[in-house]
């Protein structure tokens, strides 16, 4: 009888950690447009390089058109807005492949350049932007030491 009031406690323990955790849960283009209204404002860098990661405005590229994309200052620029995977040809350069992945609480682009007529032009890599709480949010480059921390000015 003893064992099970302890294992009764530890499973309650679990269920309650397991259900006040705050989940990153997918998303999609239109929830993530509601979110990111919510966010828009002038922000401050607090953590980070301050050459890639300058503060300034989160804000769209243009407000009628959320589709372009939107930037924070001017360094951060998430551009093209779209579901899936796009792939273009850019004339002399490259194929460029774009894909979006969307969540409660964040963005990700991946980008990347394959086929290139310059071998060296060839790049793999993604940019996360994340609302961290109602007035921070992070970003990050992958594979780089990129990682920045911002605060929204009030």
């Amino acid at each position: 009888m003893r064992y099970r009031k302890v294992l009764l406690c530890l499973v309650s323990v679990c269920l309650t950690t397991v259900v006040s955790a705050k989940t990153e849960l997918p998303s999609n283009k239109s929830q993530f447009i509601n979110l990111f209204n919510t966010k828009v404002g002038s922000y401050q860098l607090v953590s980070g390089e301050a050459k890639m990661c300058a503060g300034g405005q989160l804000a769209w590229l243009d407000a009628n058109e959320p589709d372009l994309g939107f930037k924070l200052g001017d360094e951060i620029i998430f551009n093209n807005l779209h579901h899936g995977t796009q792939t273009n040809k850019v004339a002399n350069f490259c194929l460029v492949t774009t894909k979006y992945k969307y969540t409660t609480q964040s963005i990700t682009m991946s980008l990347r350049h394959t086929r290139c007529e310059n071998e060296t032009d060839n790049l793999d890599t993604s940019q996360t932007l994340r609302f961290i709480s109602p007035t921070t949010l992070a970003y990050s480059v992958e594979r780089s030491n990129v990682r920045c921390q911002f605060e929204l000015q009030l």
